[in-house]
């Protein structure tokens, strides 16, 4: 075989790999374009965030103000968290009279809790990287998907459950997050804000009480 020969056949077998290359990058191109308007993309997001501390980054995959309402709501829905529907009443009608400068403290203060869980469960920021995270969530969660709504339970931990919904055009956020512990610590912050009776303060600390002290420590991801 020539020289000639060799290198046509060499500049043959390039331009084919080239081209296959090109395909296969073009197709995870593709794939995680289309992840990204998943439900798993937000999960990794906010795990990502809890980790580097990105209050800016948790601020756009969490509603914040839809957690919170719900985290109150319930408190009334849910017989194991103890509120009577009067005083998840009367907890939110006060939130609604909040100064700006309490408002906003109460909002840290639950953003600073939920933080602080999604670290327990995920682990340290150094354990892996963000795409490791992002791969791994359809393996590590049981997401049910109706529409633009979506209901996640983590495999390891069933009793916590949460909710992502999107509108039409936008990104899919985090809710609402039912995790019993969480909400009586979230819920009790909030009642120390608010301008009640001795009583009425007592009688939701009693109700409180009940809730589990200790937070799950199981870790989210291997």
């Amino acid at each position: 075989m020539s020289v000639t020969q060799k290198s046509s056949r060499l500049s043959r077998l390039l331009f084919v790999l080239g081209g296959l290359i090109i395909v296969v990058l073009a197709i995870c191109f593709a794939g995680w374009q289309y992840y990204k308007t998943t439900p798993s993309y937000p999960l990794a997001l906010v795990i990502d965030a809890a980790q580097q501390n990105d209050r800016a980054g948790f601020d756009r995959v969490v509603n914040l103000d839809r957690v919170i309402d719900n985290f109150i709501t319930e408190s009334a829905q849910d017989s194991g968290l103890g509120l009577t529907t009067q005083a998840v009443t009367s907890v939110r009608e006060q939130l609604q009279t909040f100064t700006p400068e309490t408002s906003a403290a109460v909002k840290e203060n639950v953003k600073e809790e939920i933080l602080n869980r999604i670290r327990e469960l995920a682990g340290p920021a150094s354990a892996r990287p963000f795409l490791v995270t992002a791969l791994a969530m359809p393996f590590v969660t049981e997401i049910d998907k109706t529409g633009d709504s979506a209901k996640v339970r983590i495999n390891r931990l069933p009793e916590v459950e949460l909710t992502l919904e999107r509108r039409e055009g936008a990104n899919w956020q985090i809710v609402s997050l039912r995790d019993q512990a969480l909400a009586r610590r979230v819920v009790s912050g909030i009642v120390k804000q608010l301008r009640q009776s001795p009583a009425e303060i007592e009688q939701m600390r009693k109700q409180l009480r009940a809730l589990p002290e200790r937070l799950p420590q199981l870790p989210l991801l291997p």
